[in-house]
């Protein structure tokens, strides 16, 4: 039992901030778990096993695992005692699926007979695929403010113990130290609200934030491994190098390729769901970037990031704002741009050659999104791909500087322009706006997905358009980006339509621009129009403003289907028809027949307005 029960030890692994305890002990005959568990805190380890043991056991209640971690806990501290069993230095993933199998009530009641039954690495991927098969349960318990407070004042461990237990239950494929820096942030809202004078109202507010940064962070998480899987490791690559040649222009561009690789060599781990070796990869990564004193003397938020624990020091790093530039830095790369051996380094070094470009721009243009300067790399190779054809290559790729900042220009002004509209139109203006827009591209597609999509991109401008224009394009783009790769996994696109399956199987970069340039779909067939399709009756007058946004938005997306191409002049002339019905007959005695009829008007008008 105590070689299963080190399970925790594992989890552990990678976030015990035992640099200098490993530095002390690596020569010693010792083994590396009593290193893990004399660095970290007690309660940071046992948090550590609450989240394996959810994500991985999700038929045990919460109260059937905390006899178990006490039972590691006690184990974990008899590796650090003279004449420690060699269990302690078992391999890692042999000591993690051993610590369930020990348990026949545990491996029963979770389903994991067959997992138990194999070894090696038959047992290792067979775990991996039993969790990847675990049911997501996203039903989100509203519990009142006060009830949490008054948990939370009885017995912290048990409250946060539980909080954490739901969280990774519904996220078992998210690397635990998010999951744990999404408990402290919780826990940060309970110090705070349960002493406010109106408990709810400041749960509502900052529990609103706090749910925001987590999607967000999740969204990225679950992209990022999309990304991955769709277009393999050259452009998670090509990303990375994007998103830290801006945060470290002061790096080489080898330091930058070093670290690229190992960031990408990661999350290919990570997104197998391999958390035990994510977690080993992630602390290596982040140790060997914070060892490099040369690299952190001439950087300002590595490192500041650097000198926090092992637990914070990842997110920090990932989160960090991009360094100011050198002031030697020129304003333009131009030996990308007016060299004369441009196409023989070109010829020669390929790939290496377009990612020294990319390093070079990104580390003068912060303020662009990773998809923009993606776009702009992929336009590069277009015109040297052209340029090095021709009998003078220099003075054909000699404009390109002014062709990439055209597409710049254009984007910044698409982005502008959408923030304008959502001012204008408010946030559930702008979503019934964006609502209309993706039925008329994608009519197939049903309502509730449409309204998703629809609420996702509302989000995204109503977070963003208040950003400088330092920040703009850069938060738009990325979470945008993230809707995309969620909506082209979540539904085949070849069962909507075949030019969102196109767009869907465009490049990473140029997805985006390939759906805006989409036109509304005119070989959809509508089902036959009845007047019964459109519900017009007394009920709306005492609809709470949710039930009646979700009337109202599946009304737009019904009409919408039966002329793809409305005019915005007919739509608008039909809204304001049924805003002046609704106010009139809500107010009208006899409000059941002024809807009957009102209505049948309104529908009629429409219908002939229409043409259909």
């Amino acid at each position: 039992m105590k070689c299963a029960a080190l399970i925790a030890l594992v989890i552990l692994t990678s976030f015990a901030d035992c640099r200098d305890v490993w530095r002390q002990k690596r020569d010693e005959v010792h083994n590396h778990i009593c290193d893990h568990v004399t660095a970290v805190t007690p309660e940071g380890f046992k948090a550590m096993v609450l989240v394996g043991f959810s994500q991985n056991l999700h038929h045990s209640t919460y109260e059937e695992l905390v006899p178990l971690i006490r039972q590691i806990e006690t184990a974990a501290s008899a590796c650090c005692d003279e004449g420690a069993s060699a269990d302690c230095s078992k391999a890692e993933l042999d000591l993690f699926q051993s610590a369930i199998c020990a348990s026949e009530e545990v491996t029963q009641k979770n389903h994991l007979e067959d997992c138990c039954a194999k070894t090696g690495a038959d047992r290792h991927h067979c775990f991996l695929e039993h969790k990847k098969r675990i049911p997501r349960d996203h039903t989100i318990h509203n519990i009142p403010g006060k009830e949490k407070c008054e948990a939370y004042d009885k017995d912290r461990v048990t409250a946060m113990g539980q909080f954490i237990y739901q969280f990774s239950k519904t996220h078992v494929l998210v690397q635990p130290q998010v999951i744990l820096g999404i408990a402290k942030g919780f826990e940060v809202i309970l110090q705070s609200c349960c002493h406010d004078d109106d408990v709810d109202k400041c749960f509502l507010e900052k529990g609103t934030a706090m749910k925001h940064t987590a999607v967000n962070r999740i969204s990225q998480l679950k992209s990022i491994c999309l990304v991955h899987k769709k277009y393999g490791l050259r452009v998670i690559k090509a990303i990375k190098l994007v998103q830290y040649s801006q945060k470290l222009p002061q790096a080489t561009f080898e330091e930058v390729a070093k670290i690229t690789d190992q960031i990408a060599h990661m999350v290919s781990t990570c997104c197998k769901g391999d958390m035990i070796n994510c977690m080993k990869e992630r602390k290596q990564l982040v140790d060997d970037v914070c060892s490099k004193d040369e690299t952190l003397s001439r950087t300002k938020h590595l490192a500041e990031c650097c000198k926090l624990s092992i637990i914070e020091r990842g997110g920090c790093i990932e989160k960090m704002e991009a360094d100011d530039k050198p002031q030697d830095l020129s304003e333009k790369a131009d030996s990308f741009i007016k060299d004369k051996d441009i196409c023989e380094r070109y010829a020669q070094h390929g790939d290496q050659f377009l990612g020294s470009f990319l390093y070079e721009y990104s580390r003068r243009h912060p303020e662009l999104s990773i998809q923009v300067i993606l776009r702009i790399g992929k336009g590069y190779e277009a015109i040297l791909d052209k340029c090095c054809k021709t009998d003078n290559p220099a003075e054909c790729y000699g404009g390109a500087e002014e062709q990439l900042a055209l597409a710049i220009k254009d984007h910044l002004a698409h982005v502008q322009q959408m923030c304008a509209v959502e001012k204008k139109l408010g946030k559930e203006g702008f979503e019934k706006f964006m609502l209309i827009q993706y039925t008329k591209i994608m009519p197939q597609a049903p309502y509730d997905g449409l309204m998703r999509v629809a609420h996702k991109i509302a989000s995204v401008f109503d977070s963003c358009c208040s950003k400088d224009e330092s920040h703009l394009m850069t938060c738009t783009e990325e979470r945008l980006t993230n809707t995309i790769d969620e909506t082209c996994s979540e539904t085949d696109p070849a069962t909507i339509n075949e030019h969102i399956d196109h767009c869907c199987k465009e490049s990473y970069s140029e997805r985006r621009t390939c759906i805006l340039k989409i036109q509304p779909d005119t070989t959809f067939v509508p089902q036959p129009f009845s007047p019964d399709m459109f519900h017009l009756d007394p009920d709306m007058c005492d609809m709470e403003p949710k039930e009646l946004f979700a009337t109202t938005t599946k009304l737009l997306y019904d009409l919408v289907k039966q002329k793809t191409t409305m005019t915005n002049e007919q739509l608008m002339t039909i809204s304001a028809g049924f805003h002046l019905l609704k106010t009139t007959c809500c107010a009208d005695a006899a409000k059941e027949l002024c809807f009957k009829t009102q209505g049948a008007k309104l529908i009629e008008t429409s219908k002939g307005m229409l043409g259909i």
